[in-house]
């Protein structure tokens, strides 16, 4: 089946996209909610009516238990379901179990009979194992059952989803990566992630993501496997990763947890509903403490559910905004973990430069010691590297709020006119990226930066030194009233002068 994916904006790795596959198309990044091919607790009518346009199920427990009806009435049909269908094999049953008595190509030709949109081909997950050589032989066993399913299934109606192992190996994600990439499949799913995040190992999930990410094309749509949590899914979206399937609704419904943006609670623990979801807005925690147990949790799965969804919009919107790593810096305050796995995304800044705007319309927000790391200055200092250049003998460095154009301050103004003898070359301060050309001040990002922190003597002095070592004979520096520097001279003069000349 033809598949296409259109991006249509980018911050980080994120993508606002469109992807299509034959006459159905889904906006990502979307979340993929699991249903059971059997049971079903929830309508599949509401899955649409909530907004998602597309849902997985395994195909394993549809051959197992409804093999002739999904054979003669179609996967669509028998589900109910008009959206986009992702169908697993059976690997979560592999790494569950052991080993299923059923080979790759039947499952495949399976898949294929019964109308999956999107399948996934018979892996065997990696899972939170520490042994590379186990990790090399199920990432060998995944990758050539992959390659024996597109061989011959190709030309089918299905399009083939292949599926990433190799765990806490980088170097082994990155092979396996590569090799399906070789194989033919023009889409991909990184396995193994749901061992990782049960143990709050988060940090790890951002080393395989990146391992993946780096191996293959930025324009390839990239599925992480059982990642629908509130905690991981903004950092899951920045580093690239598109769809996301999940079971953790009905899952954690069926434990009586109850799902929030930083995490979860155990509903009979609970005072108040903190959700204003059509589900907490009919009812109360003790209304729900009191219904029968399968009714609180169909009631608890959809909460779940909206709780999930109005995070993908919320990512969505970072996107469009060009907020995507604050928002993934807020909600990596809700746990250390989390922080730790910003740190770590933090660290490979260099990748994320790929989808950041160089221009944006939001303020660029500079809380911690990471965000000075951000993409964005970064991909600044690159750009402002060849402008720094010396047309005169003197430099007037202006230290002052970002904030404040420079024919306001009257500092500024009066050094000004004391060269009018001899022209200077102006520099602003900037309290992250140094001095730069004033004629960049109302230029993304210098005067749009939005930090408590003001440049101080020492970043004066270096930036001096800078300015020095471009061949200045002269560097006058000036700082209006609100500064740091020209706070405390003028508590120690009788009046607002205006500059101190550096030797």
């Amino acid at each position: 089946m033809p598949i296409s994916f259109e991006v249509r904006d980018t911050d980080l790795m994120g993508r606002l996209g469109l992807l299509r596959v034959g006459g159905l198309s889904v906006e990502t990044p979307c979340l993929v909610p699991v249903v059971h091919p059997v049971v079903h607790d929830i309508p599949l009518s509401k899955y649409r009516e909530m907004g998602f346009g597309a849902v997985m199920t395994n195909s394993f427990i549809a051959y197992r238990r409804r093999k002739e009806e999904a054979l003669e009435k179609g996967l669509h049909n028998i589900l109910g379901f008009d959206g986009v269908i992702m169908t697993d094999s059976g690997g979560y049953q592999v790494l569950r179990y052991g080993k299923l008595d059923i080979t790759p190509m039947m499952i495949g030709e399976f898949q294929s009979a019964i109308g999956s949109d999107l399948a996934v081909t018979l892996d065997q997950p990696t899972g939170y194992s520490l042994s590379r050589e186990y990790a090399t032989e199920t990432m060998k066993v995944s990758l050539n059952g992959a390659r024996e399913t597109i061989e011959k299934l190709r030309g089918s109606r299905t399009t083939w989803v292949g599926p990433i192992q190799g765990g806490l190996f980088p170097d082994i994600v990155a092979r396996s990566s590569k090799s399906l990439l070789a194989a033919g499949f023009e889409m991909l799913a990184l396995g193994s992630p749901v061992e990782l995040m049960d143990n709050y190992r988060f940090a790890e999930l951002v080393k395989m993501i990146v391992a993946a990410k780096k191996s293959i094309p930025f324009s390839m749509p990239l599925h992480l496997f059982g990642a629908g949590h509130p905690l991981t899914l903004p950092l899951s979206v920045a580093l690239g990763c598109d769809t996301f399937d999940s079971a953790s609704y009905i899952l954690f419904a069926k434990q009586g947890r109850y799902m929030t943006e930083r995490g979860t609670l155990v509903l009979e623990q609970m005072t108040y509903l903190p959700c204003s979801c059509p589900v907490c807005n009919a009812t109360s925690k003790n209304d729900l403490i009191l219904m029968d147990s399968s009714e609180r949790m169909k009631r608890l799965a959809l909460h779940n559910l909206y709780i999930l969804r109005q995070d993908v919009l919320r990512c969505r919107e970072a996107i469009s905004e060009g907020r995507l790593w604050d928002l993934v810096e807020e909600r990596a305050t809700a746990h250390p973990r989390g922080w730790s796995a910003f740190e770590e995304m933090a660290r490979n800044s260099e990748l994320l430069v790929a989808g950041t705007r160089f221009m944006k319309e939001r303020g660029l927000m500079v809380r911690s010691p990471l965000d000075e790391g951000r993409p964005e200055l970064g991909l600044v200092r690159v750009h402002l590297a060849p402008l720094m250049k010396r047309r005169g003998r003197r430099a007037i460095l202006v230290r002052v709020g970002a904030e404040k154009p420079l024919r306001t301050v009257a500092s500024y103004q009066e050094a000004s006119r004391k060269q009018k003898e001899d022209v200077a070359d102006v520099y602003k301060l900037h309290p992250f990226l140094g001095p730069y050309p004033a004629e960049l001040e109302l230029v993304y990002p210098f005067s749009q930066t939005v930090t408590d922190h003001e440049a101080g003597q020492e970043d004066v002095r270096r930036a001096v030194t800078h300015l020095r070592a471009m061949g200045y004979e002269t560097v006058l520096v000036v700082g209006d009233v609100g500064s740091g520097v020209r706070s405390r001279r003028r508590s120690r003069s009788r009046g607002p002068s205006p500059s101190a000349r550096v030797p």
